[in-house]
């Protein structure tokens, strides 16, 4: 098996299966003999013909499904059943990022952990966010895995207890067998919405957010995020595989993430928003705030991206975001650097103020401890952190659950988190679709509605049957 990115050989989906099969047999053999301490989590992978990974994840028969794309284009991960699930239902994560370290401390450089992190999770969950727990990261059984071109199907497991071994095997050797390789084809109809609810509706979005600028003038806020929920209600159980190929049609760069932890249940979305990255030691991040619409034609588009570098709002909403990001990577680390020149971030859709921040990580740092300094940015949150959060789960009459939370990936020596926006929640027959928009003096109902409105209009366009 070569560990390059650069297969020497792409092989058919049967030959695949019958090497993985035995490159498993060989490392359950090994783990026998003491190669491997139970409990350790072990990887084995083959290249295979180029495959559409999203393809591969909708024709498995699999209760469980992750998926994650990151923003270049260049890398996704289709993972369907778990070899290990970490979760924790209430608390901050941190017993599950321990258990993740003692997991991940001798792994294959590419055995990943999918998940997320609720928005609050000093919060209650609701019984629609509850299968996906305060914070929950799943190891897939297998994988479809694309990079820089290339397929890979990959087994993952944690080295058994001897009495396992074989059991294992055979579950292993099982679900090989069950493995669907899909040929091009047609793709799933979508039946058009029902009913469309918001939470709040008008009224009750004038009201909250009268009442967050009077908390701003009072001093008690510098910022508050104030997000909606629009309920889609739909005649029958909602295809979310179809839904995420839909949405990867509208988008251009954003992360792209599905997480079904049971049949019925999905959380997925498109977001222009990197949390960080890390690799080694190396942490980057970015303050993206602030939006104006796509214009229809270039000298509007223009006119509009003018328009929001100048605007006073909008570029002090951007600066709490900046500072929150500075502050928070000088705790964490020895040197920080700052991108001289506000810029932007242009999406299909609409286009927001950008930053970049990079910093070395101190050695004492760990993921744990950055998504905790973090998140939430002002971009989801508000300033001061703490009571916005506080006055967001007071105002909101929704639970945001996963809504603006971390959701990705880490490794033994990478990680990569998106900020969970342009989302939308899979329950049965409904899909609920969030997004916010950023309250400081100067906001007006009318304009922070219609805003949200813009940011969300990729999902809620795919929804009522707009697909390009």
């Amino acid at each position: 098996m070569s560990s390059s990115l650069t297969p020497p050989e792409a092989y058919e989906p049967e030959p695949a299966r019958r090497s993985l099969a035995a490159l498993v047999e060989q490392l359950l053999l090994e783990s026998l003999d003491g190669a491997s301490a139970p409990g350790c989590a072990l990887r084995v992978e083959m290249p295979v013909r180029r495959t559409d990974a999203q393809a591969w994840l909708r024709a498995q028969d699999a209760g469980e499904k992750t998926y994650w794309a990151d923003r270049s284009g260049v890398f996704e991960i289709a993972g369907i059943g778990s070899a290990d699930t970490l979760v924790e239902t209430n608390g901050d994560g941190s017993g599950v990022f321990a258990r993740l370290r003692e997991r991940l401390a001798c792994a294959h450089p590419r055995l990943r952990y999918l998940g997320g992190l609720r928005f609050n999770t000093r919060v209650p969950s609701s019984e629609a966010w509850r299968p996906f727990g305060a914070c929950r990261f799943v190891l897939p059984r297998f994988e479809l895995m694309v990079a820089d071109g290339h397929s890979y199907l990959a087994c993952n497991l944690i080295a058994p207890e001897q009495a396992r071994v074989d059991e294992l095997f055979e579950e292993i050797h099982a679900g090989l067998h069950s493995l669907q390789f899909p040929e091009p084809g047609a793709n799933a109809p979508m039946e058009p919405p029902l009913a469309r609810t918001d939470s709040p509706d008008r009224e009750g979005w004038t009201r909250t957010i009268n009442e967050a600028l009077s908390l701003l003038h009072a001093g008690e806020l510098e910022k508050i995020v104030l997000a909606r929920e629009s309920r889609f209600d739909f005649p029958s159980a909602s295809d979310a595989g179809e839904l995420l190929r839909r949405l990867t049609l509208r988008v251009g760069r954003a992360y792209r993430f599905y997480f079904q932890p049971a049949r019925g249940v999905a959380f997925l979305g498109a977001s222009p928003e990197r949390l960080y990255k890390r690799h080694g030691r190396h942490l980057e991040s970015e303050a993206v705030a602030g939006t104006r619409p796509r214009g229809r034609t270039p000298e509007e588009d223009e006119a509009l991206s003018r328009e929001l570098l100048a605007s006073e709002k909008d570029v002090r909403e951007h600066r709490f975001v900046v500072d929150a990001l500075v502050a928070g990577f000088a705790s964490l680390c020895g040197a920080v650097q700052r991108g001289d020149e506000l810029s932007l971030l242009r999406l299909s859709e609409c286009q927001h103020l950008h930053r970049r921040i990079e910093g070395i990580l101190a050695e004492t740092s760990s993921d744990a401890e950055i998504l905790r300094v973090l998140h939430p940015t002002p971009a989801v949150g508000g300033s001061p952190k703490r009571e916005a959060m506080d006055w967001i789960a007071r105002l909101e009459p929704f639970d945001r659950g996963w809504y603006a939370g971390p959701v990705g990936w880490v490794s033994r020596d990478a990680a990569e988190f998106a900020v969970g926006i342009r989302c939308g929640l899979v329950h049965d027959a409904s899909i609920s679709v969030y997004s916010g928009a950023g309250i400081v003096p100067g906001s007006t109902p009318q304009g922070e509605w219609d805003e949200i409105e813009g940011k969300m209009s990729n999902l809620s366009r795919v929804l009522v049957g707009d697909e390009i």
